[in-house]
């Protein structure tokens, strides 16, 4: 017999509230989830015991983040409302647990602002790529009104396209077999943290939803002249995917994504965040805040990962993009949108922590293209989920032009090259450095063009300064209609050398404030300089009591004040319904951190273009740079194509080398050290040669008159070289005992002998030598086969590539080590601060060794001014080099080091010179 139970009281209330929480929005209730984020000291085999005592799988290192792990659960519900704080705590209590966290699912929105319409691959005509409609890249013939203002077309002709810098999309996924981004397709940038494996393929079903991440890699990186869809911004970038937002997303996937492979990818592009809804504040997790972090810290070989991030679509909601912890971190750039004609898009948030724009928001006659899943083309994705991938393309387009850039060498090239005249905004203002800024599109418009030009010629800013001011901590009442304004006076922190800022960069202001309504609330802060940055606006939707609680608040408009004076904070209270008298908010505390440098980073004074001003009846002296003249002579450049000299009357004149006696710094001739001929500095230890009547002191790179104590003269190299055992220097042979000349013992033979190995003297060379190696004339110093039954040592002189200050062969990819102004790396010299004359780089040498049949070796290397020559010594039978130590060699005024190892091991060490 079946009874059915009546359903309690308690049952009814529980069952109605599952049954209206379904109804409620998602982003309003709390999902737990059976994954751990535990922080463990010591080795790994600490988590896998801690793991296997209390019934958790250990995933492993949490991306490149150490001691950090992530531990699965199995005994614990996949999703629940509910915490399982039991095993939290249990956990805790470990003594080699720092931190422990149960991961809960964030709620993150593609930047959408509507659905795209698709067409099948088959259905459009190409002629190579949709290029007629990329009027964003350029402009068709005959087109009206197109504006091509990111002046990309203009960074393709100075040859940047991305090559060599690689792109990933933080979003669901890309379609790696699309035939627009196979041949540019990076397994190695990609991955699926939504699935664990090496496929970021999205999922397919029939509404395309997870389309987004491809559409957002065409933009970037799509192939050039195949046939196919579109043409991305750098279309030679190489381009990968992280799959992780087509399903739980927790902090552990996206501190996963964000510090993925940190030492391949250049670029992260995020076009993704918390609900534009007009409601949410809420930032990365503390994992994602570490990701950041260390990917800025460690990334790209220490100079900076570069995160581009979209500002945010909900316009619409009144949603302000400072409640976005992701768009306000100093670490990202936060990229926003305009429409073709320059006017807000209507999903567009303000807020003062948006560095630049791109464009976006098709209209009909304006539209986009790019990819879509099942080899397909997408017309008119917008929204900021297209501004910043179109960013992270033209950052790539830099970065190729000079990938030494640290992440705030691209954000200070983006401050002074953005253009604002384009763009309609009723809030543009100057700030005190000079520059125009809006809360809508930050600098303005990204100039492709004028970002390579300026990357090509970049001079890294100084090291970044931290200054954390103290809080104010007095609790104020934020009375209801009215300004509460509260007043700090920095100093900068000019007390602290090492925290000192002079010159501004970020500006962050940490918040706490109860109130009952937080949507009412307005902050606004004001610099020294009295520039203005509202760091919130009114959100009529937001009803939370929560207020802030540490919120930080982030601006950019002070970018290049001066730090030192009274920054203002004022809190304004607009009431948006009827409240008690006694629903006051309070202000309980701020404070502020300022970022930046205690030196000037680089003429604040933004120069323009004077190329109108070209004298009328000619050209510009070629040493003008495309920044034109004011007369025909290369004293009247506005700036100079490679150095200036300066002269004491202040003049100055543009030259392609530094002369003797200066040395090429930062783009300007410096004298050298009085004693120095030539140098890669002005103090006295940064000589490469002597003027007449000095030598050259071997180790301390000083010129003398004569040789210190424990030094010899080597009158070949007129060089002081150390008197010890480990710096034999004979002159072209190899170490013996000291010769004897006369009755005195010295190192080397002097010009017109040659050390006799048998009776250890020194000896003439037959008459026609001028330097030798033996008393025949066949010995002599020239490229002579010897009719003797001699072994004969032979090299043979070639260029090392510009870029290289020492060399294994000729060509880019053989430097062993670099010349002033780049860096090694894969054996190929890249530019760092600025583009270098070749003629300033120093004289390099590359020597190939090979084996002749009778033991000979043959010595390969180049020179700048393109002389060639071969020399031999001839050495008596089963002379090989078998424990050789060095010698020295000299060709007129290059100088370099030979060092010979044991057996056919040889070493070569470059002693570079500097050219005037």
């Amino acid at each position: 017999m079946t009874r059915n139970l009546p359903l309690s009281t308690g049952m009814v209330a529980i069952f109605a509230f599952v049954w209206m929480g379904s109804l409620m929005p998602l982003c309003q209730t709390i999902i737990y989830t059976n994954d751990w984020a535990i922080r463990i000291d010591g080795a790994p085999a600490s988590a896998d015991s801690i793991a296997e005592k209390y019934g958790f799988h250990n995933l492993g290192q949490i991306g490149d983040l150490n001691n950090f792990y992530s531990f699965h659960h199995s005994g614990t519900v996949e999703r629940s409302t509910l915490s399982n704080k039991d095993v939290t705590d249990l956990v805790a209590k470990e003594t080699k647990v720092v931190w422990v966290q149960q991961q809960v699912v964030h709620w993150r929105t593609k930047r959408n602002s509507r659905a795209s319409h698709i067409y099948s691959i088959d259905t459009l005509v190409f002629n190579d790529p949709q290029w007629c409609s990329l009027w964003y890249i350029h402009c068709s013939e005959g087109s009206q009104g197109c504006p091509s203002y990111m002046n990309i077309e203009g960074a393709w002709r100075r040859g940047h396209t991305g090559k060599g810098v690689v792109v990933s999309i933080l979003d669901d996924g890309i379609e790696r077999e699309h035939p627009d981004l196979r041949p540019n397709f990076d397994p190695f940038a990609s991955y699926d943290f939504n699935g664990n494996d090496d496929d970021p393929t999205p999922r397919y079903d029939s509404s395309n939803d997870n389309s987004h991440g491809t559409k957002c890699a065409g933009m970037v990186a799509a192939a050039a002249n195949n046939s196919q869809c579109t043409v991305g911004i750098s279309f030679n970038a190489r381009i990968g995917g992280i799959r992780m937002l087509d399903g739980d997303v927790t902090d552990i996937v996206e501190a996963q994504s964000l510090s993925f492979r940190q030492q391949h990818i250049d670029i992260y592009s995020a076009s993704w965040g918390p609900e534009d809804d007009g409601r949410t504040v809420e930032g990365p997790g503390p994992l994602a805040r570490l990701a950041l972090d260390n990917g800025i810290r460690t990334g790209r070989k220490g100079r900076g990962s570069i995160f581009v991030w979209a500002s945010g679509n909900g316009g619409r909601s009144r949603d302000h993009c400072s409640c976005d912890g992701y768009t306000n971190s100093i670490y990202t750039i936060s990229i926003s949108s305009t429409t073709h004609s320059g006017a807000r898009p209507d999903y567009l948030e303000p807020c003062p922590s948006t560095l630049a724009s791109t464009y976006s928001s098709f209209s009909t006659d304006r539209q986009g293209v790019t990819l879509d899943l099942k080899q397909g083309c997408s017309k008119e994705h917008s929204g900021t989920s297209v501004s910043a991938p179109m960013a992270a393309g033209v950052i790539a387009l830099a970065l190729e032009a000079n990938p030494l850039l640290t992440w705030r060498d691209v954000q200070h090239i983006i401050v002074r090259t953005s253009q604002a005249s384009h763009l309609t905004s009723p809030d543009w203002h100057t700030n005190g450095a000079g520059y125009q800024v809006s809360h809508l599109y930050g600098f303005g418009l990204l100039d492709a063009e004028s970002m390579v030009k300026e990357a090509e010629r970049w001079r890294l800013v100084p090291s970044q300064h931290v200054c954390k001011e103290a809080p104010t901590q007095e609790s104020r009442t934020i009375p209801p209609g009215l300004v509460l304004r509260s007043v700090y006076e920095s100093t900068g922190c000019s007390h602290h050398p090492l925290q000192h800022i002079v010159y501004l960069e970020h500006v962050v202001i940490r918040v706490t404030i109860t109130h009952s309504h937080r949507g009412d609330l307005s902050v606004t802060l004001t610099s020294p300089a009295g520039t203005k940055s509202q760091l919130l606006a009114n959100r009529p939707l937001d009803h939370s009591t929560e207020g802030f609680q540490s919120w930080e608040f982030m601006t950019t408009h002070c970018w290049g004040e001066k730090a030192s004076g009274e920054w203002s904070l004022e809190v304004l209270d607009t009431p948006s319904q009827q409240r008690d008298n006694s629903e006051t908010g309070e202000l309980r505390e701020w404070s502020l951190v300022l970022y930046g440098t205690s030196e000037q980073p680089y003429s604040m004074r933004r120069e323009q273009a004077r190329s109108a001003e070209l004298p009328t009846d000619g050209r510009c002296d070629p040493e003008c740079s495309e920044d034109g003249c004011e007369g025909p002579g290369p004293q009247q450049c506005v700036t100079c194509l490679h150095l200036f000299l300066k002269f004491k009357n202040n003049s100055r004149t543009c030259v392609s080398v530094c002369p003797v006696g200066f040395w090429g710094d930062r783009r300007r001739c410096k004298k050298c050290f009085s004693s120095c001929e030539m140098c890669t500095g002005s103090r006295s230890d940064q000589c490469a040669t002597c003027r007449a009547g000095h030598y050259l002191t071997e180790g301390t790179n000083s010129c003398t008159a004569s040789c210190g104590d424990n030094y010899y003269l080597d009158h070949g190299m007129s060089l002081c070289s150390p008197d010890n055992d480990e710096s034999l220097s004979i002159s072209l042979s190899i170490y013996t005992p000291p010769s004897l000349l006369g009755n005195r013992c010295q190192r080397s033979c002097g010009p017109g002998s040659y050390h006799n190995e048998q009776e250890s003297t020194c000896e003439p060379c037959h008459e026609a030598c001028a330097t030798c190696a033996g008393k025949g004339r066949g010995d002599l110093d020239q490229t002579k086969q010897d009719p003797k039954p001699y072994i004969q040592f032979c090299w043979y002189l070639l260029r090392c590539d510009s870029s290289c200050l020492t060399c294994v062969g000729a060509g880019k990819g053989n430097c062993s080590s670099c010349a002033g102004g780049y860096s090694l790396m894969d054996k190929v010299c890249m530019v760092s601060t600025y583009v270098l004359d070749e003629h300033l780089i120093p004289k390099s040498w590359a020597l190939i060794w090979s084996w002749s049949p009778l033991c000979c070796y043959t010595v390969t290397a180049s020179t700048l001014l393109g002389r060639h020559s071969t020399r031999c010594w001839n050495f008596a039978a089963g002379t090989c080099f078998h424990s050789a130590t060095r010698a020295l060699v000299r060709s007129g005024a290059d100088v370099w080091r030979l060092g010979l190892a044991r057996s056919r091991a040889f070493q070569f060490i470059t002693k570079g010179i500097r050219w005037g």
